[in-house]
């Protein structure tokens, strides 16, 4: 039965097959304006629901196109504003880095950080080693301060220790050096992990919030004047004869790209105004606006008291000239001359007394 129907079905397609030949070849004969009538009647009225279904079908394949170039073309614009703020980044990074080793000139050993492995975040692992003359307990700084200390040394690498580190300590001061403690890691909790505290500052010596913090010198591994960090407040303490300042650090963690490593003859040298010649660059000119505000208010001052001397000047020749000067001595006798009775003979003196004033005890004549 079903091999009957296949060969009905076989045959009605090939009918179908040969019947559409005979009226396409018929439709040859008729003229070609005729056949175009034809052919747009076909298309309006029997293949019209199946063109709008294709013309349906090449929008949507037209609009997912188009979302996946629209998609792209963010993708690629995120991805290259992404890498352009990582560029500007480190090209700042190494403008600052070369500013240093303009001002520093010898001394130094550059040095690229090396990736290091997961659970080591307190370490950083430099490309310079015992060849280019590293030794442990150099400091270790960067365009924005102090990095941290070299603890081990191999031929071609060295191991160093971050301020973040547990074990780091570093003998501080503020530019000012007016406040003088020890500075360590925070040891927080999340964000506050990665800051600094200073410890042991004098009760009298108080310092102001954006205070900057720099390396003493004392103790001889860390040279005088290295950037540390800045005072963000104060911290409360059991210790009242002490203060402890939170600090933000100077070279923050997640910045630090190419560093220098400083020479023992370097640290010894010193490295005080490499970094703070810009702040007392800024101080002096601070300074010396407000000389310049002190000269004006001098010079102000100056022109009030010429301008009182030649109003004075003025005024001397005339009779106000007499009303401000100063009354004579004579003057103060003058009410008791003027209370005398004018009617009345003068007093009779006796023979010896003084001229001018009488004695209280003579009484005038009646």
């Amino acid at each position: 039965m079903a091999r009957g129907s296949s060969r009905s079905d076989r045959r009605f397609d090939a009918g179908l097959t040969v019947g559409c030949l005979l009226v396409a070849m018929g439709l040859m004969l008729f003229p070609q304006g005729t056949r175009m009538r034809m052919a747009q009647w076909v298309r309006d009225s029997v293949l019209a629901p199946f063109l709008a279904l294709e013309a349906r079908a090449v929008a949507a394949r037209t609009a997912i196109e188009g979302r996946d170039r629209v998609l792209a073309v963010r993708g690629r614009a995120v991805v290259d504003s992404l890498s352009a703020a990582q560029l500007r980044d480190e090209n700042g990074q190494l403008r600052r880095l070369l500013g240093l080793t303009a001002r520093l000139q010898d001394g130094f050993v550059p040095a690229e950080v090396l990736p290091s492995q997961p659970g080591n975040e307190f370490r950083l692992v430099l490309t310079v080693g015992r060849r280019e003359g590293i030794t442990p307990f150099l400091p270790v700084v960067t365009g924005g301060g102090l990095v941290g200390m070299i603890e081990r040394v191999d031929v071609r690498t060295s191991e160093a220790i971050l301020w973040a580190h547990p074990d780091f300590r570093v003998s501080a001061m503020s530019a000012d050096e007016v406040a003088f403690g020890i500075v360590q890691p925070h040891l927080g909790t999340g964000a506050q992990r990665w800051l600094l505290e200073m410890r042991g500052v004098p009760y009298r010596a108080a310092m102001d919030s954006g205070t900057l913090v720099v390396s003493s010198g004392l103790g001889g591994t860390y040279p005088r004047g290295i950037p540390i960090g800045t005072v963000i407040a104060e911290l409360t303490t059991p210790e009242k004869w002490a203060r402890t300042y939170l600090l933000r650090p100077a070279a923050l963690a997640d910045a630090i790209g190419p560093v220098l490593v400083l020479q023992p003859a370097r640290a010894r040298g010193g490295v005080d105004g490499v970094w703070t010649d810009r702040a007392r660059a800024d101080s002096t000119a601070r300074a010396a606006a407000l000389a310049g505000d002190s000269l004006a208010r001098l010079a102000a001052l100056a022109e009030v008291a010429a301008r009182r001397r030649a109003l004075g000047d003025t005024l001397a020749p005339g009779a106000a000239g007499d009303s401000l000067r100063p009354s004579r001595s004579d003057t103060l006798d003058r009410p008791a001359a003027a209370g005398r009775d004018s009617s009345r003979p003068p007093p009779t003196v006796p023979p010896g007394a003084p001229s001018g004033r009488r004695p209280a005890s003579v009484r005038p004549q009646p």
